[in-house]
């Protein structure tokens, strides 16, 4: 019975690590989750002088135009189950808190909980990686978004059972199967972009993410952690993998081509 109490503590922890993505990304300290920003944010005036909207306008901007652009996608892409595409759902928070996903993670964001079909952006470190990527900050979000987006088109595809039973099969080898799940969100997220009627001609937006891509793989988050650290706490991928896996999306716009979990090397 302990044996198997455990094995279950590792599938539920496996699973909220690849649920909760990016939260890393911000290094920040964990804390208690602030008060949350709904769909609806207090307003502020555009500055006078720039003409510029305030930081929480550009970001909610930018993550409801890669909303709408996933939906309209996926939702072509995958006509039999559009209905199911449409009901995701998407909130802003402060920070994650527990009570968001049935207890299952806190922390920054943004992440999509498979329970209730939901991606919660973290404002608070969502407004930290826009300054973080410069010149490609749009572009990242968007990527993010993308990502996310890619885990409900896991939750539909069955993705997350399969995780589960890996795990519970071989609960060793969770690191390796979480990194494969993350990765086939970056794939899923490259399928979006490859048929994206607002940015498959965008080679600029290309560019951009393969920049962003290359500031976010598991080495350059654990850069200092021991080399020894990686397979077991980078559960994202690498800068090689998450781009190979991206751009293996972007460049075929077949979901069927995702399949990390059948693929002999990652």
């Amino acid at each position: 019975m302990k044996q198997r109490t455990r094995v279950r503590l590792q599938i539920v922890a496996a699973i909220a690590v690849a649920a909760a993505s990016v939260a890393v990304f911000a290094n920040a300290p964990m804390a208690g989750a602030g008060a949350q920003d709904r769909m609806t944010v207090p307003g502020a005036p555009f500055a006078a002088e720039t003409g510029v909207p305030p930081p929480v306008f550009r970001l909610q901007a930018i993550v409801a135009r890669a909303w709408d652009d996933s939906i309209t996608t996926w939702s072509r892409l995958m006509q039999p189950r559009a209905v199911e595409i449409v009901a995701v759902n998407l909130r802003f928070v402060s920070r994650l808190a527990p009570a968001d996903c049935f207890g299952l993670y806190s922390g920054d964001g943004p992440a999509y909980c498979s329970g209730n079909q939901t991606v919660f952006v973290g404002t608070d470190a969502a407004n930290r990686l826009l300054a973080k990527f410069g010149q490609q900050g749009e572009a990242g979000i968007t990527f993010l978004i993308g990502h996310e987006f890619g885990h409900h088109i896991q939750n539909l595809y069955g993705r997350f059972h399969r995780l589960s039973r890996a795990i519970y099969a071989a609960p060793d080898d969770a690191p390796e199967l979480v990194r494969r799940f993350e990765l086939e969100a970056d794939c899923y997220a490259g399928v979006w972009i490859h048929d994206s009627e607002g940015w498959a001609r965008s080679s600029q937006l290309r560019s951009d993410m393969l920049i962003v891509l290359a500031s976010i793989g598991d080495e350059k988050i654990l850069a200092d952690r021991p080399a020894s650290a990686l397979p077991r706490l980078g559960v994202h991928g690498t800068t090689a993998q998450r781009t190979r896996w991206f751009l293996r999306g972007a460049e075929s716009g077949d979901p069927q081509a995702c399949d990390t979990f059948g693929a002999p090397q990652l």
